[in-house]
């Protein structure tokens, strides 16, 4: 089974719209791929929807944190790989794809995307995600 990360703009993205990224995280909740996540992207999920645009309460962004702490492996992130040179915290993201053995990070961070491979994970889009599915 395919085991993918999805980064934090496609988990936002899921949780305030009703696309493709939607689409993509009630496949891995209903278990088409195993899904991966760690504490790091758990948090800033949780400080993303903080912001005011987003109008969510406490309550709300809990329950979100919680579901995907149920529908998700929560990976123990013990890496400090360095790839991604402008943005620190996207090496977040690769090393909960790299400790957690995942196939594929899904996102639409640009960084993340011109990597395309590492360590033999490839970096892909929500739409060829979902293709794959």
């Amino acid at each position: 089974m395919l085991r993918a990360v999805l980064d934090t703009n496609v988990l936002v993205s899921a949780v305030i719209s009703d696309g493709k990224s939607r689409q993509l995280l009630r496949k891995g909740i209903e278990n088409k791929f195993s899904l991966l996540t760690s504490d790091f992207i758990l948090k800033e999920l949780a400080s993303v929807l903080r912001r005011p645009k987003f109008q969510m309460n406490e309550a709300e962004i809990q329950q979100i944190v919680l579901a995907l702490i149920q529908s998700a492996e929560v990976v123990n992130v013990k890496s400090n790989l360095g790839f991604v040179r402008r943005d620190r915290k996207d090496d977040q993201v690769v090393n909960t794809g790299y400790d957690g053995k995942a196939d594929v990070i899904v996102t639409g961070d640009r960084d993340l995307l011109e990597l395309e491979s590492f360590e033999g994970i490839r970096a892909i889009s929500v739409a060829r995600a979902l293709e794959m599915m």
